[in-house]
């Protein structure tokens, strides 16, 4: 995640990488807590596609390049999620033990 910009790096919102103004599509987050997350993104008419990786730069992607790398951040957030949906069943199991003793 970009933490130290002046660019708001959200969905739909315009930034500048290089000499390039482009549109924030998605933001990609990566498995691994140390690498930085990307970022798809497309120039103002719509008609060319970029991944922007912090610190390793910016990449034409194909449409179908795109997709994949999407497809992969949705499969990343269900997997988190699934995750925090245990870990409070987790919590809740523990809390009804000890409402029980009182």
């Amino acid at each position: 995640m970009i933490t130290k910009s002046t660019q708001i790096w959200e969905p739909g919102n315009l930034v500048k990488v290089g000499f390039l103004n482009l549109v924030v599509v998605a933001k990609i987050p990566t498995p691994h807590d140390h690498a930085p997350d990307a970022y798809l993104l497309t120039n103002v008419p719509g008609d060319k596609i970029y991944k922007f990786v912090p610190h390793f730069g910016v990449e034409r992607v194909t449409k179908e390049e795109a997709i994949d790398l999407y497809a992969e951040s949705v499969r990343l957030a269900g997997i988190d999620a699934n995750k925090a949906i245990a870990k409070a069943k987790e919590v809740a199991e523990i809390a009804a033990i000890f409402k029980r003793g009182e």
